[in-house]
């Protein structure tokens, strides 16, 4: 009795305030544990004692798959077809390591509101406009890629696509969750929509120091993102522009110093072009193809370090669906890197000396390229559970060092190619 009435009262003491705010609430998440063997061998140079290009050993870990998380979203009718809204999503899990091991280290942990959070309006006229911190250009192709976002996030195109498999100790990435965004999503007009926004990632003040290429610089990121789906056709694009990104880093590759050596103080800037398209025939069967064109340029004072690299990637994701059945598969290729380096051109420059492989023996321009292919395989025990397994490799050339997107196996050798396989279980609420 003394229970059900201490329920009682915690329901009304809640239930009070939530009617005289007239909003509503809503919980949901995802929750996407899996278990998996990862290594990564073939790494340019071999191994040596004490090397800075070692190869990664074979492991297994529990991981979460595809980002496990928990979202709270607090809703207040406007009237007129018009809403405000909140929504605050954490990151849950974080790869399982929650804990130290028992020499006190090892926790992996993460701040409330860490992944899609944010303030806004919507209304069934004009859309969707928030500010806060979303996820921006990187995803905007995954309804492609259908099968890597239920289990493994590993098993993606994203990864040759969100970046630029560059071995050196500084390789910026192509779209992500941004800070501090302003973001507008557009209404459905005949099957035609639009995403655009702009972000100022860090909340930083710009540098103050006359005659640096940093000086007065503030990192700035924009973007849009049209789209059309009707029936079983879909295609999509996505543009970025992420400029004046400040650093002040050496700038190294498997240990040895590039552009001299030292602390070289840059600002980089990233454009990112995806275009992909997609069609579910009625038979279950699915293809789609993904074509992205990224650059990555940096200015600095530093005589020799200013570099710009462009490289093009295409992807053939594949799926099959029958019943309760879901087989995918994805295979992509990353061409090898065009642009300079100190003005001259990546085919004309060369490696330091990199483990066994000595310095001047690999030129950029030919051995910076890479191949992926990713089977996988989903089981529904219901709407909203379901298990999987997925198997993923990366083949890097002598001089990339790409890995798999957010679930990644941790390699730091170039050259080295990822490889992994995992069997889990997802369940979203």
């Amino acid at each position: 009795m003394h229970r059900r009435m201490m329920a009682a009262a915690i329901a009304a003491a809640f239930a009070a305030p939530a009617a005289l705010a007239q909003s509503a609430m809503t919980i949901g998440g995802t929750v996407n544990i899996m278990y998996d063997y990862v290594k990564a061998d073939g790494n340019t140079g071999g191994d040596v004692a004490g090397g800075a290009n070692n190869a990664m050993k074979p492991h297994d870990r529990v991981r979460d798959g595809a980002l496990s998380n928990i979202r709270f979203i607090v809703t207040e009718d406007l009237g007129g077809g018009n809403a405000a809204f909140v929504q605050v999503e954490s990151a849950v899990i974080l790869q399982s390591d929650t804990r130290n091991n028992a020499a006190g280290s090892g926790a992996v942990t993460g701040g409330w509101g860490n992944r899609n959070s944010a303030i806004g309006m919507r209304s069934k006229s004009a859309g969707r406009f928030l500010i806060g911190v979303w996820d921006f250009h990187y995803n905007e192709l995954y309804a492609t890629e259908p099968g890597q976002s239920i289990t493994n996030a590993a098993a993606g195109m994203l990864a040759l696509m969100n970046n630029f498999g560059s071995g050196f100790s500084l390789s910026p990435v192509i779209g992500a969750r941004y800070s501090n965004i302003v973001r507008w999503d557009s209404p459905v007009w005949g099957g035609f929509s639009v995403t655009a926004g702009y972000a100022r990632p860090t909340d930083s003040a710009p540098v103050n120091s006359p005659g640096d290429v940093r000086d007065g610089k503030n990192n700035r990121a924009w973007g849009i993102a049209p789209r059309f789906e009707s029936g079983g056709f879909q295609v999509r694009y996505s543009y970025l522009e992420d400029k004046d990104i400040a650093t002040n880093a050496t700038i190294s590759l498997a240990g040895s110093p590039m552009f001299g050596g030292g602390a070289i103080a840059a600002i980089s800037k990233v454009i990112g072009n995806r275009l992909g398209a997609r069609y579910k025939f009625g038979n279950g069967f699915g293809v789609g193809f993904v074509w992205d064109s990224s650059k990555w340029s940096t200015a600095s004072n530093t005589a020799g370090a200013q570099m710009d690299i462009k490289r093009d990637v295409w992807s053939l994701p594949l799926t099959f669906e029958t019943g309760n059945h879901l087989l995918f598969g994805t295979y992509a290729e990353a061409g090898d890197w065009k642009g300079s380096a100190g003005g001259t051109s990546w085919s004309g420059t060369t490696n330091p000396a990199i483990g066994g492989a000595a310095a001047g023996s690999l030129t950029f321009g030919s051995e910076t390229g890479a191949k992926f292919y990713s089977l996988g395989y989903s089981y529904s025990l219901s709407k909203r559970t379901n298990v999987h397994a997925t198997y993923q490799r990366i083949r890097n050339e002598a001089l990339a060092r790409y890995d798999f997107k957010d679930n990644s196996s941790g390699n730091t050798a170039v050259g080295a190619d990822p490889e992994s396989w995992g069997l889990g279980i997802r369940h979203t609420f």
